[in-house]
């Protein structure tokens, strides 16, 4: 199931190379396209994800979790198909909200299937994976689009979506869905293929039982909105979800380039090094944060990443007002340290905190019978998130300047560790149904 995270990361970081490759394209068949077009080319994505993963929810709540990460892979095989043959503009448009929509689905299916198959002590790991796998795909884009043109690239990204779609079928529906669809023997056998032949799960399998028995249905919007015990986390992933978006993750992406070029990486080889070393920060971090967010928890690993990511985006702030107001009258001064060090710890400190914590929440605090609605409604919110932050981010920058922006975001990190220490229950070692027990 991983590896549609392994994709969603592909689509992303395909899209840094892939739209310049077409723009700076001179060997047929050549499509042209201009700026405004390039950059809804870039947004389409996000949008068509926002639908994918609103519509995730009604769609695994009739198929199931299996079955749902069976066709993610489709409109992704699709979609990256119709991008490297692509011979006029609509069919690149239509190949990217095709891969957006598959993103959706995939970003929906693997919190809730690694939720429902972990077990309590190894959920935090598998959790985390999925941020691992977003920003391992988004590394090896890196590296591809460095060496390949940009129909090649699309294919590039086809191995993964197309495992995911052939392996999905030899793995088994979560024992959850069947025992909400009261297939009982099913859950039971799916139970015990999950944990083992040789192991004895009639303790698990009976408090599975107990939380869900045959009179739970599947939650209504209505229900959701009535009940505290179904409203309270839904509300929560949502937050975290916003404090994930606003903590500037994009800002500072968006500056990398930028910030490598005055550090004096001038040369399209030496900025695409220090991309991918920026891509490898990311990868050896999250790995970090699968390892260490089962031991020390939830809300320490964000509260942590929190106050190393104000102190950081602080830095940048300074950096700028520097840079703006004192530069001209001190230009020997070499400040190129600063962005770079505040860059990599911002990147180590999202790595293991809200990163993949936000994304591991959505899996763990809804309660089964709200998850497909809820945590549909989480998965489409993040991409509107990352939408409107893109298209408000240019102005943002002038209206409240590059420092007051990174300032911005310092504060979103610190009312983050507010919304952990004052809402945000501890989820480290606990079953799910204890969880759902808490609310």
């Amino acid at each position: 199931v991983l590896l549609g995270a392994f994709s969603v990361g592909t689509m992303i970081g395909m899209t840094s190379s892939m739209i310049p490759g077409i723009q700076n394209n001179t060997s047929p068949p050549q499509i042209q396209i201009n700026s405004q077009q390039a950059s809804w080319l870039a947004a389409v994505l996000t949008l068509s994800g926002m639908i994918g993963g609103v519509l995730a929810g009604k769609v695994t709540e009739y198929i199931g979790r299996k079955y749902s990460s069976i066709i993610s892979g489709l409109p992704f095989i699709a979609g990256l198909l119709l991008i490297s043959f692509a011979r006029e503009i609509w069919m690149l448009f239509v190949g990217r909200i095709l891969t957006g929509i598959g993103l959706g689905l995939i970003s929906f299916v693997v919190p809730i299937y690694i939720g429902e198959v972990a077990t309590s002590e190894t959920r935090g790991m598998l959790g985390s994976g999925n941020q691992l796998c977003i920003v391992s795909g988004i590394l090896y884009m890196y590296g591809m689009g460095s060496i390949l043109p940009w129909r090649s690239l699309a294919l590039s990204a086809l191995p993964a979506p197309s495992l995911l779609f052939l392996l999905s079928f030899l793995i088994p529906e979560t024992p959850q869905f069947l025992l909400m669809k009261n297939k009982r023997s099913e859950a039971k056998f799916a139970l015990q293929w999950l944990r083992g032949f040789g192991t004895d799960v009639d303790d698990e399998y009976h408090e599975l039982e107990q939380s869900i028995t045959s009179d739970v249905k599947f939650a209504s919007w209505c229900d959701i909105i009535r009940d505290s015990s179904l409203r309270t986390p839904m509300l929560l992933s949502l937050v975290a979800m916003y404090f994930q978006q606003m903590s500037g993750i994009n800002c500072v992406m968006f500056y990398a380039k930028s910030i490598f070029q005055n550090a004096g990486f001038v040369t399209s080889s030496q900025l695409t090094m220090a991309l991918l070393l920026v891509a490898s920060v990311q990868v050896v971090f999250t790995v970090i944060s699968c390892l260490t967010v089962d031991r020390i928890g939830r809300r320490i690993s964000i509260v942590v990443g929190a106050i190393l990511m104000s102190i950081s985006l602080a830095a940048f702030g300074l950096y700028f007002h520097i840079v703006y107001y004192h530069y001209s009258q001190h230009p020997h001064n070499n400040l190129t340290w600063l962005p770079l060090t505040s860059m990599a710890v911002f990147i180590a400190a999202y790595s293991v905190g809200i990163g993949p914590i936000a994304w591991l929440l959505v899996g763990e605090i809804i309660p089964i019978r709200a998850r497909e609605r809820a945590a549909a409604l989480s998965t489409g919110f993040n991409f509107f998130m990352v939408f409107i932050l893109t298209l408000v981010f240019s102005d943002m920058l002038k209206v409240m300047t590059s420092q007051g922006t990174f300032w911005f975001f310092a504060a979103n990190c610190l009312l983050s560790i507010v919304f952990v220490g004052t809402c945000l229950p501890e989820t480290k070692g606990r079953s799910l149904e204890e969880i759902e027990q808490s609310f």
